[in-house]
């Protein structure tokens, strides 16, 4: 068996958010895509399942953030806000809401992770979930020898607008 070599990737991705690049990572992102399934089975055939239909796949996406700005902290955080910083030497902050009711539908946008070794025009190697979003969901700590890193948790919803797909992978262009 031949292998071809080109066809063996590494490295890490760029990650954008709604239009947003989110920052440098820390610790890998990691995309998993689940399929649950619903096995036939009749009395005839006992344990043997008959057939086995797809009953629905849920995508998530697990991205360690370096970067940790108040900036993408609202970006990540359903229902905060930033107050203040008109000017960059303004103070600012984030208020965070208990986010009651808010729907992570309705703020769902699209998540691309592109690898950093090809062009931001290459897009053929491109993750894209078209309505992703993060409940909001953080861990952070503060430790001497290690960088505080905002770790959230993306999970895909079907897009509507677009046959009701959870992610594609290449060029989002092709037809």
């Amino acid at each position: 068996m031949a292998v071809n070599a080109k066809n063996v990737r590494l490295g890490v991705c760029a990650i954008s958010f709604g239009g947003t690049d989110l920052g440098a990572t820390k610790g890998g992102v990691e995309l998993t895509v689940e399929t649950s399934t619903h096995e036939v089975l009749v009395d005839q055939t006992g344990e043997t399942p008959i057939n086995e239909y797809i009953m629905g796949r849920k995508v998530n996406v697990k991205v360690p953030l370096a970067e940790t700005t108040l900036e993408n902290l609202v970006k990540i955080m359903p229902g905060a806000t930033l107050v203040g910083g008109a000017l960059p030497t303004d103070p600012k902050r984030v208020d965070v809401a208990t986010g009651v009711g808010i729907s992570l539908l309705d703020g769902a946008q699209e998540l691309i992770l592109h690898p950093i070794g090809l062009p931001v025009t290459d897009k053929s190697q491109d993750i894209v979930l078209h309505k992703a979003a993060t409940p909001g969901q953080i861990n952070f700590a503060y430790k001497v020898d290690e960088e505080r890193i905002f770790n959230v948790e993306f999970k895909a919803y079907p897009d509507p607008e677009n046959d009701d797909h959870l992610l594609g992978f290449g060029d989002p262009a092709a037809v």
